[in-house]
């Protein structure tokens, strides 16, 4: 495979994610995800992929909408999901109207979006008053790789094959991090936790809740990987009623 992002990586992703999601997903933040939900309403998933959030919350009575930028992974949604609504759209421009979902989530995409400052705003433009807007995304020392570090994946310092503990470099500076794994070559942005709060409050949302969700899954190695420290944490926000 060559070249680098989602529309070179999502045929790597599809086949990797199958329909249950990854670890992050199913053991760590699918909890917390569900939990924050309304329990009617719309809702807009931005960053969508393959439909998995979308089809979770329609399971759960809402009325959910999917947006993504890359075509394979929306045509993939619409293959799993045939009476869904996806579509083929940015998070920095959303092709809707204002006030017209109760609920929007980036569901570990934020890292994924060039200009999170824009998406923020975005998210907050198409909430109703009173509506929530739910995330689930990495903690910035996870993607504070090293300034000379070569490799893909996590940043974990190795010794005797296992994991001694986690590198991490210039934490403050928002920048790109190629990252990979499998099939998949990706970029992520490293920004310090700081740059995400002072968007969402800047874009007049309340913070509800944040949590660093605990890890549900087997024991064994992965578990190990998790309970090292918070991989991922998740917030609900929530636009004032008067807004």
């Amino acid at each position: 495979m060559t070249g680098i992002g989602w529309d070179h990586s999502a045929a790597g992703w599809l086949a990797a994610i199958g329909d249950a999601g990854d670890p992050t997903r199913r053991y760590v933040l699918d909890a917390p995800m569900l939990d924050a939900l309304p329990a009617a309403g719309m809702a807009l998933d931005i960053g969508c992929g393959e439909g998995r959030f979308c089809r979770m919350m329609t399971d759960r009575g809402l009325t959910a909408v999917g947006i993504d930028p890359t075509r394979a992974l929306i045509d993939a949604a619409r293959a799993r999901d045939p009476g869904g609504a996806y579509v083929r759209a940015g998070a920095e421009a959303l092709p809707f109207a204002d006030r017209s979902f109760d609920v929007a989530v980036f569901y570990l995409t934020l890292i994924d979006i060039a200009d999170h400052r824009v998406a923020i705003a975005e998210a907050a433009r198409v909430l109703r008053p009173g509506g929530w807007l739910l995330i689930a995304n990495l903690h910035d020392y996870t993607t504070a790789r090293p300034r000379d570090w070569v490799g893909e994946g996590a940043h974990w310092v190795m010794e005797n094959g296992t994991r001694k503990h986690l590198a991490m470099d210039d934490i403050l500076i928002e920048r790109a991090v190629p990252t990979g794994w499998g099939d998949i070559r990706i970029q992520n942005y490293h920004r310090p936790l700081s740059a995400y709060m002072g968007a969402l409050l800047g874009a007049g949302l309340i913070l509800r809740r944040f949590e660093d969700p605990p890890f549900t899954g087997p024991k064994g190695a992965m578990k190990d990987k998790f309970e090292r420290m918070p991989w991922s944490f998740f917030m609900a926000w929530q636009k004032p009623e008067d807004a």
